[in-house]
């Protein structure tokens, strides 16, 4: 099996709100990458609600090398992680 592989990846932007408040923190998504490598039914697992929102929006354009099986495009399930760390 040949795993997915990211392809295009697009930078969540960090929310003004969370940039004020000086908030951090880890972004658990799971998702599932379609046969065409596009990113679907992108559900939150874990994290605070106001980084959240920016990593589902930019993990929805992420795109993947679509995942063979046989020869043959199929859809996986995938976990993906997205940080959030304050430059100093």
């Amino acid at each position: 099996v040949d795993w997915a592989q990211l392809v295009h990846r697009v930078e969540p932007g960090y929310p003004i709100i969370a940039l004020h408040s000086r908030l951090q923190g880890t972004v658990r998504l799971r998702a599932i990458i379609g046969t065409d490598g596009s990113t679907r039914e992108l559900e939150l697992v874990s994290g605070n609600p106001i980084l959240a929102q920016a990593a589902l929006a930019a993990v929805a354009q992420w795109r993947y090398r679509p995942t063979l099986l046989n020869g043959q495009p199929v859809e996986v399930e995938t976990h993906i992680t997205v940080v959030f760390e304050l430059r100093r």
